[in-house]
Formats: structure tokens, C-alpha cells, sequence
């Protein structure tokens, strides 16, 4: 009886998943057999464009795993040929489904084998520097999570400035703007690190969701905004973040946007808005009119800071070890330009040196479950995209919406950096969200004659500034939002204002920066 229950309940569960993803594959089937092939768009662009509009929907409307709908995405691209091939005798691209065929110019024979080089090019994105560089970085800030050192560093922060209530808020974006060149994903940055100390300090304080929950909520939403501020200044603050620049360099071969010149661009409009974001947010939630009676918590709260300090006693030899690879990879980073050295190459020689050196073992490289779930997944959507790229599809929709501009007469970076910002409120996933239109809307402003490096730098910094809208953007908003503090209505309402706030400070002391900077 229980297994006739159990095959029952699973039977349930599978019809649920497939009617959740019936929007999705009905619009993914709209476009492979509903869209006419013409001189901008062959049939293996529209198949492609099909298959990631599909995944993206799905990303959107169902639960499903992402690293399920890439796998299922590429199979069915690899299945029915719908990749480029690279024609042996020319060296030229060419659709997988014309291998074996006349080439209609040279009169030749495409040498390729359709079958076995399409299931070959499903496997490209996984050979990408910007991938293994994003895996390596997620091992990095696990060794921060294993050796304690991110939850030293936090109350360590707490207790120097933890004697206001600002101050707090200070000390926690102040733990993230630390935190964020070493531990890229910020989701296990804010939920795994910072959000735990934050509960810990809202709960000090005498803070909960059904008790005087405007203090917790306060400090809750600094994290959570500190979060993706601290995201967008660092190419190596979010996962995504490499692939912006990864699709900027390779269309505008000249622009060599890396790693320094993110942390140019960011630091004067980015430290602005985190010196703002505590009293903004202060002003908000309306805590300046508990300050006086919380303030006896605050002392409470230091006090509890330091015994913590104290618990966990001196700096241990791992911490001291992760220190000293951490500071030497940041340092080989800021120096590639003279060294040469790649910035995957070096958060690979990070990790191999904890590695030998025993900060951490095997087991938790290849138990950090995260890290290998990105790397299948953001190599199949690497793939995709790239191939959308190289079929002409991301330059046509591109076009399209450079089209729409010029015929409206509008400027078009503010439009482009504008409207990249606001669609992050239709995704559940900021990763998902740059996939999505990083590409699209590059070509759009190559198309419109943008300057490259401002409009990269917009989307660049944009990509995770986004975010701050929603409650559902990201995993560490969810996670933020999740103890009960802030009611989404309140979430959404700040949230409306930060993107304002954020929008202004970028087009204008953003752009006066970068002017001094040269980059327009």
C-alpha cells in the first residue's frame, strides 16, 4: 500500500512539473516551428533562439532545477543539429544540419560530421575560461566558510563600530565590501555568512518578526542591499558578473575590460552608495525614533560581539593561511596586466595551494555542491549563448531593439542600461537574468554606436543593482526576506526607492567619473 502511495504521489509530482513548464515549451514550439527562416535568422538560429527563450521562461515560471533544463536544452539542440559546426577544409562556421552538403559559394563539400560535431560544440561552454574561473571562486569562499574567517572578519566589524545602531548597519556593509572579491557567490556570501550574524544581532537587540520587528527588518534589508551593492562592484562580487565582460571583450575587441578596470569604474558611484545606503534605509524603516530606547541593546550587542571574539580565540593557522592565498591571488589579479597571468589560472593555483597546505581537504571541494551545479550549469547556458551569438540570433534581436530606439529618437544608453535594469524584476535568478540579455542588449548598443565601455560598464554594474527591486531576485534576497521581518509590501516599496537611488547616483556621479575616467 505505501508503494502504491509512494508511485502515486511521484505520478502527482511529475504532472505538476509538466504542467508548470507548459508555458514555457508552448513558447519554445511557437518559435521553432512558427518562425519563417529569412536572410537574418536560418533555421539553426531559430532553434536555438527557441530553446533559450524556453529555458528562460521556465526559469521564471517553474521550480525545476536550471542544471535539468540546460542538459534538456542541450540534448535536443545536439539531437537535431541545430549547432555551428566549423567546416575542416575552410576553417569557416557552418550549421551542423548542412554538414555533408555543397557549399553554395565554393561549390565544395562542408567536411564535417553533423552528428558527432554538434554533440562536440554542446560541449564548448564547458571548456570556457569565464566558467572554470567562476568554480574556482566559489572553492575560494568556501575555504572562507570552512576556516571560520568570514564569521571572525563580521564580528570582528561588529564590535568596532557596533555601538550605534548605524553603526551596525555600517559594520555589515562593510563585512560584505570585504567579503565580496573573495567569495563570489553572493547568495552563500549573504546567506551563509552575513545573514546568520545579522539574525544573531536583530535577536540581541530583542528584535523579532512578531516583536518590535522594525529593527530586524531594518538590519535585515541593509544586508540584503549591501548584498548586491557589494555584487556589482567586484568582477568577481556575483557569479555572473564574468560573463558581461566575457561577451563585451569579444565584441568590441578593443575595450579589454578586466578585472582593475571593474574596480575603477565602480569604486567612486559604488562606495557613494554604501556610504548612503544605512541612513537611507534608516530613514525608511522609520528606526530613527526607536534609537534612543535600542541603544542600551546596541552596547548588549558589542559586548556580545566580543565574547564571540573571544570564544573562538586567536586566528588560527588555517585562517592565517587562506589570508595569505586570498591576499596573493587579489594581488596576481590587480597585476595581470603585467604578469600575464589568467585569472582563472590564479584562483586554480588558490585553491591547489589550500589544497597542499591542508587548509582544506579534497572533501570539501568536492562536497561544495553549488560550485559543481554552476560549473553544468552556466558551461550548457555558456554554450548556448555563445552559439546564439555566432547564428546571428543575439545580433538580430539586438538590432531590433537599436531599431526601436532610433526610430523613437531616444538616447540609447541611458534607454539600454534603463531597461537592462528594470527586466531584472521578471527573474527569480540575477545569473539567469545576464544569460538572458547581457549579449542581446550589447549588440544592441554596438548596433546604436554606443560608447562600449560605459554601456559595459551599465550593464556590468547594473547586472546585480537590479536586483534590489524584488524580494525573489536572487537566493540571498529570498533568504533575507524568509525570517518574516519585512512584509513584501515593504520590501518592494524600498525597493522601488534603492533602484531609484541607484539609477540617479550611477547617471550622474557614475557618469561624471567615468568622464574623468575617459571612457567618454
Amino acid at each position: 500500500m505505501n508503494g502504491l502511495l509512494k508511485i502515486v504521489s511521484i505520478s502527482t509530482l511529475a504532472k505538476s512539473k509538466f504542467i508548470s513548464l507548459l508555458p514555457s515549451l508552448s513558447i519554445g514550439i511557437a518559435i521553432w516551428f512558427g518562425v519563417s527562416p529569412n536572410h537574418d535568422l536560418t533555421p539553426t538560429a531559430i532553434h536555438l533562439l527557441a530553446v533559450f527563450t524556453s529555458c528562460i521562461i521556465a526559469l521564471i515560471t517553474t521550480s525545476i532545477d536550471i542544471s535539468m533544463l540546460v542538459l534538456s536544452g542541450l540534448i535536443l539542440l545536439a539531437a537535431t543539429q541545430s549547432f555551428e559546426c566549423t567546416d575542416t577544409a575552410s576553417g569557416l562556421s557552418v550549421e551542423c544540419r548542412l554538414c555533408g552538403h555543397i557549399n553554395p559559394h565554393t561549390k565544395d563539400i562542408y567536411e564535417c560530421h553533423a552528428s558527432s560535431d554538434a554533440f562536440k560544440q554542446s560541449l564548448e561552454g564547458f571548456s570556457s575560461s569565464v566558467v572554470w574561473l567562476i568554480f574556482a571562486a566559489f572553492h575560494l569562499g568556501k575555504a572562507v566558510q570552512v576556516t571560520k574567517l568570514g564569521r571572525r572578519l563580521s564580528l570582528w566589524m561588529i564590535a568596532l563600530f557596533g555601538t550605534h545602531i548605524l553603526g551596525l548597519a555600517y559594520a555589515i556593509v562593510l563585512s560584505e565590501l570585504l567579503l565580496a572579491p573573495f567569495v563570489p557567490s553572493n547568495t552563500a556570501r549573504g546567506g551563509g555568512i552575513i545573514l546568520p550574524v545579522v539574525q544573531s544581532i536583530a535577536t540581541t537587540l530583542g528584535s523579532t518578526p512578531s516583536s518590535n520587528p522594525a529593527l530586524g527588518g531594518f538590519l535585515l534589508l541593509v544586508g540584503s542591499h549591501a548584498n548586491l551593492l557589494s555584487a556589482s562592484m567586484y568582477l568577481t562580487g556575483m557569479a555572473p558578473n564574468p560573463i558581461v565582460i566575457a561577451k563585451a571583450n569579444q565584441l568590441f575587441p578593443d575595450l579589454n575590460f578586466g578585472f582593475m578596470t571593474w574596480l575603477t569604474g565602480s569604486i567612486v558611484p559604488g562606495l557613494i552608495c554604501a556610504a548612503c545606503l544605512p541612513y537611507l534605509l534608516y530613514r525608511f524603516c522609520g528606526i530613527h525614533a526607536q534609537e534612543k530606547q535600542d541603544s542600551c541593546g546596541t552596547d548588549n550587542i558589542t559586548k556580545h560581539a566580543r565574547m564571540e571574539l573571544e570564544s573562538i580565540g586567536a586566528m588560527t593557522v588555517k585562517e592565517w593561511q587562506l589570508c595569505i592565498v586570498l591576499l596573493s591571488c587579489l594581488g596576481l589579479w590587480v597585476t595581470s596586466s603585467y604578469t600575464k597571468l589568467d585569472s582563472t589560472l590564479v584562483a586554480l593555483m588558490g585553491i591547489v595551494t589550500l589544497l597542499h597546505m591542508g587548509t582544506i581537504q579534497w572533501k570539501d571541494i568536492s562536497t561544495n555542491t553549488n560550485a559543481w551545479d554552476t560549473l553544468f550549469w552556466l558551461g550548457g547556458f555558456v554554450t548556448i549563448a555563445q552559439q546564439l551569438s555566432e547564428a546571428g540570433a543575439s545580433s538580430f534581436l539586438g538590432n531590433k531593439i537599436s531599431d526601436t530606439i532610433e526610430h523613437l529618437s531616444l538616447p540609447p544608453v541611458p534607454c539600454l542600461a534603463v531597461a537592462y535594469f528594470l527586466t531584472t524584476f521578471m527573474f527569480s535568478s540575477l545569473s539567469a537574468h545576464t544569460v538572458a540579455f547581457v549579449a542581446t542588449f550589447l549588440d544592441a548598443g554596438a548596433s546604436l554606436g554606443t560608447q562600449p565601455q560605459v554601456l559595459t560598464a551599465f550593464l556590468a554594474y547594473f547586472g546585480s543593482l537590479g536586483g534590489c527591486m524584488t524580494n525573489f531576485s536572487t537566493g540571498s534576497a529570498a533568504m533575507y526576506y524568509a525570517p518574516g521581518y519585512v512584509s513584501r509590501s515593504k520590501w518592494f516599496s524600498v525597493g522601488i526607492k534603492m533602484a531609484g537611488f541607484y539609477l540617479f547616483i550611477y547617471f550622474t556621479i557614475g557618469l561624471g567619473w567615468w568622464k574623468l575616467l575617459g571612457w567618454h
